[in-house]
């Protein structure tokens, strides 16, 4: 795929998740890696609403920037995460509302932040990484997520969701199921609800 097809779905993913309130003002930024090991991602003070395809940031891992605006400030954690994970070619993060509610709250460990209650929460999200509170653009960031390579789903404590993903419209899937999935907790939290047993969540992670 050309980069310019390459910046117009960049282009069309910010504004899929904006349309439909995933990502509100100039929060949450995207990125995807490139065959030739160049970078794609939202410029820096960005609305995913109206970014363009020329204003999409290109860039080298030395941070070298080839087209358009500067990417976002918090390019070191996304390099961080395809330093962990070989097989990421796509990174999201967003500040939805209910994971970001749910990494406000007390008491997240490793694992799992709910016990999973529906199947496509197993199959799409599966474990999720807690890292603890940081400076948005704190470069320590980088550093929590390279010292848990085993997630592709990451909890920032009171910031948001970091969603790893094979493709970036998996990753938007992937991360919109754990939206979906923390707003169901929510709203849930105090009826009986029934978790899915060790058998079943393990007959679905295959």
């Amino acid at each position: 795929m050309e980069i310019t097809e390459m910046k117009q779905m960049v282009s069309e993913v910010a504004h899929s998740l904006y349309q439909r309130g995933f990502v509100v003002g100039s929060a949450g930024n995207l990125s995807v890696v490139l065959d030739d090991g160049t970078f794609l991602a939202t410029p820096t003070g960005s609305s995913f609403g109206s970014l363009k395809q020329e204003d999409v940031s290109h860039f080298t891992k030395e941070g070298t920037l080839l087209s358009g605006k500067a990417p976002t400030k918090e390019v070191p954690f996304h390099l961080a995460c395809y330093a962990s994970h070989p097989q990421t070619k796509a990174v999201v993060h967003l500040h939805c509302t209910y994971a970001t509610l749910l990494a406000s709250c007390e008491g997240l460990k490793d694992g799992e932040p709910f016990v999973p209650f529906t199947p496509y929460f197993v199959m799409k999200v599966s474990k999720v990484g807690i890292l603890p509170y940081r400076k948005p653009g704190s470069p320590l960031i980088a550093s929590d997520i390279l010292a848990k390579p085993q997630y592709f789903t990451y909890l920032m404590q009171n910031h948001g969701l970091i969603v790893c993903g094979p493709t970036l419209q998996e990753a938007m899937f992937n991360a919109e199921e754990f939206e979906e999935s923390a707003k169901l907790w929510y709203l849930g939290r105090n009826l009986p609800i029934r978790p899915l047993t060790e058998e079943q969540m393990s007959e679905l992670r295959g």
